[in-house]
């Protein structure tokens, strides 16, 4: 965002819809949104009674410029009715890039300001239309790239984490608000709350921020994309599996040995997971020279890291001792063996070899011809139960915390810890300190206390997001 602060006065635009799209959807709030869309659109626009409920709807068109109209709908939310809280409209229409760029001159020449990444849900936000962890959470389904991530970031837009935050934060300031009406009468004979039972009550707050912490998703372990590597010998027809999985040409082919040096990725998708698939560097047991070495250093680590390993083996060679000595080089959890080029053997041959491949390394590898496709689409539902069975949410009422979510509720769990050992030692005053900091921490998940609003916190948070959102 930028580095001013947040200027919810001003009416905004952006194009919401992607730039691959021909159908646009231009998206307006703000107070002068009525008057606005009177310059741009050219039916009798007449402003719904406030309450109106959303959305109300009209046929017209856009006036791309002083001569070029074009076919639209209007969809107009009113306030308080509306995802950001003012008024918002959203326009949408069908036109190529030229043509929507022509629009967005248009729109700029009256005025409006295009809005920064995020800033329709930051508006949403600060107008009090939805809490920080929803406002997380919009983000999270729009950049979502499999469904236990979809899963995970509805949990959070859905309001669970706020409301096991609310209930927290109003258990801390009833304790809070006990201890210090106890301070402010120490000279009457007025006891609000003894300490054994203040301890009582932080005891049982301390376990309900424990278990909200050993009970939820670690939102990042679903966020990232999952690596895939392909790893074997020279040869063994790796780079023939990537393209094939991928359905491109990413990885050049050749009946060359060591074609392929760099570590070559793309994005693998499958039924329920996308995943980053890489070839790297067919390993060797002794490096001809410091580029081969290089490489292969580079392909080890690459593997090492990976979530898991597809392992080929050229099923046409009859001697594989130098498959099993790269078989140890391969340290991924999750290996899955496949005998390559199973087209290079007649049908006679196959069994044979396929067995004897089996014996030889105690594995049952998948029979895989890239070439002309046998065995690729059970490969990939492989893949896809063994990207599930590792990376599976529980289908529970958890909610799913992200890494500043877990600060936070480890932040109130000190401060609470705290409070507890200053009560027992008779320090009341120190306890309703460290009680306030805790109801800080954990109030500041969900809505910061405006006057404790860290503008940088909200930059970060909104700056991930795409413009239009």
């Amino acid at each position: 965002m930028r580095d001013t602060k947040y200027d919810v006065t001003d009416t905004i635009f952006a194009i919401s819809s992607p730039s691959s799209d021909q159908r646009v959807i231009l998206r307006i709030t703000g107070p002068d949104t009525i008057e606005i869309c009177r310059h741009i659109w050219t039916a009798p626009l007449e402003s719904p009674k406030v309450g109106h409920a959303p959305p109300y709807i009209l046929s017209g068109s856009v006036a791309v410029d002083a001569e070029l109209n074009v076919d639209a709908k209007l969809y107009f939310f009113v306030t308080p009715h509306s995802f950001t809280g003012d008024d918002v409209v959203e326009i949408h229409t069908d036109m190529n890039s030229a043509v929507t760029e022509a629009l967005i001159k248009n729109i700029m020449e009256h005025g409006l300001r295009m809005a920064e990444p995020g800033e329709f849900t930051a508006r949403a936000f600060l107008n009090g239309k939805i809490d920080l962890v929803q406002a997380e959470a919009v983000n999270e389904i729009i950049i979502s790239t499999n469904e236990y991530q979809l899963a995970a970031a509805e949990k959070l837009l859905g309001g669970q984490l706020g409301e096991a935050t609310a209930e927290l934060c109003e258990s801390l300031m009833d304790c809070l608000s006990l201890i210090e009406a106890g301070l402010d009468f120490s000279g009457e004979d007025i006891e609000f709350i003894t300490r054994d039972e203040a301890v009582a009550r932080l005891v049982d707050i301390k376990n309900r921020l424990e278990r909200l912490l050993s009970g939820s998703i670690q939102y990042e372990t679903v966020i990232d994309l999952p690596a895939v590597g392909i790893a074997g010998a020279p040869n063994a027809g790796k780079s023939t599996l990537l393209n094939k999985l991928l359905g491109m040409e990413r990885s050049i082919v050749s009946d060359q040995h060591k074609t392929t040096r760099d570590i070559l990725t793309g994005i693998c998708q499958l039924s329920q997971y996308q995943c980053v698939l890489f070839d790297c560097a067919g390993l060797v047991i002794d490096p001809d020279n410091i580029l081969d070495e290089l490489a292969q250093q580079a392909a080890i680590e690459a593997l090492r890291n990976s979530d898991i390993v597809i392992f080929c083996v050229d099923l046409s060679e009859t001697d594989w001792s130098q498959d099993i000595a790269i078989r140890q080089l391969i340290e991924s959890k999750i290996v899955l063996p496949v005998a390559t080029k199973s087209d290079l053997l007649c049908e006679q041959m196959l069994p044979e070899h396929l067995t004897a491949l089996n014996e030889l390394f105690s594995a049952d590898f998948l029979l895989i011809s890239a070439q002309i496709g046998t065995g690729v689409e059970l490969l990939r539902k492989i893949l896809d139960a063994k990207l599930t069975e590792k990376f599976s949410i529980p289908r529970t009422s958890n909610v799913a915390l992200t890494t500043r979510h877990r600060q936070a509720v480890t932040e109130g769990m000190d401060y609470v810890d705290e409070s507890i050992d200053e009560l027992k030692a008779g320090n009341d005053e120190v306890a309703a300190l460290t009680l306030r900091g805790a109801f800080q921490a954990v109030s500041d998940i969900r809505q910061p206390i405006a006057a404790h609003v860290d503008e940088q916190i909200l930059k970060q948070i909104f700056n991930r997001f795409c413009i239009g959102k």
